[in-house]
């Protein structure tokens, strides 16, 4: 569902808790929980803030310095204040007007991140280094839930993408839409070893058997050590730059049925097949839709979000103590 995209913008504000327990730093110990702002029936805790602040902090310190670093980090205080209040307001919102949760959701993403853990008591003690506990963090996802599903009913329930706004942005982009140059090719890869000379003779005589009229794919699963030999050697549609810059230039320099010259690269030595050429194309309508209908989601949902949030700030109850 495109409203589950856009809702990682949103949720992201949200994410105090499942973000930062991916660091094993444990900076967060001795911070102080006192109440920096009150927002409706919610506060914003020293403890909060720091959570999300300091590993930011951290990571500029290593890039700025002096009156620079301070007014990149009073940026940062004021951007992530802002974040939070709009958090706790759209949480007080959903708890005023009684929204329920899903028990066993709220369960799964707990254990997801519980998964990034190699034990229950190692998760344990990350939420102890963070200042928090497993009842704190329930909390926080709870919250995270009840916010977004308000978020769902206010904003994405009501976002309309018509088919026409969706035809006239292709129109009006069309150029831009564009299927890079690509060819169907297949490799056969013999892996370098101590003996250089074993292996150059092993890919001379596979080249050998290949001028000779042997199926490219068969002799690929034969004798191949490349990923692809399962596949007789079938690497698929490559676009330039997903390759190795030796390999690129060996594919797309030959025409389709030609075989390459032997290509010797710091992994090994090869020989490619190209079976089928793609030239750039401009894409129809029908293969970049869905990518439209998306973009054109995620800008509605964005405005609309800022739209929402400006009215619930304007009429919320915010003390800064």
């Amino acid at each position: 569902m495109f409203f589950r995209r856009g809702l990682k913008i949103f949720t992201y504000i949200m994410v105090i808790s499942g973000v930062l327990l991916m660091s094993q730093n444990s900076a967060y110990s001795e911070i102080v929980d006192k109440v920096l702002v009150v927002v409706n029936e919610e506060v914003i805790t020293q403890r909060d803030f720091d959570r999300m602040f300091v590993p930011i902090a951290q990571s500029y310190r290593t890039n700025y310095e002096g009156k620079e670093l301070e007014r990149q980090l009073e940026s940062v205080r004021a951007g992530l204040l802002d974040q939070l209040i709009n958090s706790k307001i759209t949480i007080s919102l959903a708890k005023k007007e009684e929204i329920g949760i899903d028990e066993e959701e709220l369960k799964r993403r707990v254990d997801k991140v519980k998964a990034y853990y190699d034990s229950e008591e190692t998760f344990l003690q990350v939420l102890s280094s963070k200042g928090t506990n497993l009842t704190e963090f329930n909390q926080e996802i709870r919250d995270q839930m009840l916010a977004q599903k308000l978020v769902e009913q206010e904003i994405s329930a009501k976002i309309v993408i018509t088919p026409d706004e969706i035809k006239k942005l292709y129109t009006k982009n069309k150029e831009k839409f564009v299927a890079p140059h690509k060819v169907k090719a297949l490799g056969i890869m013999i892996r370098k070893t101590r003996d250089s000379e074993k292996d150059k003779m092993k890919i001379i005589a596979i080249k050998d058997e290949l001028e000779h009229g042997k199926d490219f794919s068969e002799v690929a699963k034969e004798k191949s050590e490349g990923p692809y030999a399962k596949e007789g050697g079938n690497m698929g549609y490559v676009s330039q730059g997903q390759v190795l810059e030796e390999m690129e230039s060996a594919i797309f320099d030959l025409k389709e049925g030609e075989l390459s010259d032997i290509v010797e690269t710091h992994i090994g030595y090869h020989i490619f097949k190209v079976e089928e050429i793609q030239q750039p194309r401009i894409l129809d309508f029908t293969e970049v839709s869905d990518y439209l209908k998306e973009q054109l989601y995620m800008k509605k949902f964005e405005e609309n979000l800022g739209e929402w949030l400006k009215e619930k700030r304007e009429n919320a109850y915010i003390a800064y103590k």
